[in-house]
């Protein structure tokens, strides 16, 4: 699946990810993180059949875990309103640096089904171990934006750890 506005499959997870437009740094600062983090936050209460299972942010790309409880367009919408809501931060925040009509994302989002645990299994070490693999951090405990410390389970996710994570480029 690709750039996407299509009806997304009920209690279905998906792999949603996207890069700043050629691959420019985005999140230039811990408070940049942290709007990003509030946007999710505040659309996860409109959008209550949408569930964030993980997620890491770098600095310049983003990815998730998503549980789509019902089916719809819904997803879409979501994602459409936190990318729309942080464009309009950063392009006020840095508008001397970019210009005001430098497109922000890459793409709409890119979204990939998950079809079975093995695969959730995977695709959640993938995201949380992001930083590692971008050579940002050599131990996720020094990296603060990702899902990884939220986790009540790491003993599950670490069972991946040794995994090759180019393995899951997309």
């Amino acid at each position: 699946m690709s750039n996407t506005r299509f009806e997304f499959i009920e209690n279905t997870y998906y792999h949603i990810y996207n890069r700043w437009f050629q691959k420019q740094i985005i999140f230039k600062d811990k408070y940049d993180f942290e709007r990003f983090y509030k946007y999710i936050i505040k659309e996860q209460k409109d959008f209550l059949n949408i569930k964030i299972v993980s997620y890491c942010f770098l600095p310049n790309h983003f990815h998730f875990i998503v549980h789509n409880i019902e089916t719809g367009l819904s997803l879409s919408d979501f994602m459409r309103k936190i990318q729309g809501s942080y464009a309009m931060y950063f392009k006020a925040k840095h508008k001397t640096e970019t210009g005001l009509r430098m497109p922000v994302f890459e793409w709409r989002f890119k979204a990939k089904i998950i079809e079975n645990e093995e695969y959730l299994a995977k695709c959640l070490t993938y995201v949380n171990y992001n930083a590692i693999k971008h050579n940002i951090v050599k131990n996720i405990e020094d990296y603060q934006f990702t899902s990884y410390h939220q986790l009540t389970n790491k003993e599950k996710i670490n069972e991946y750890k040794d995994l090759i994570l180019d393995e899951l480029e997309f």
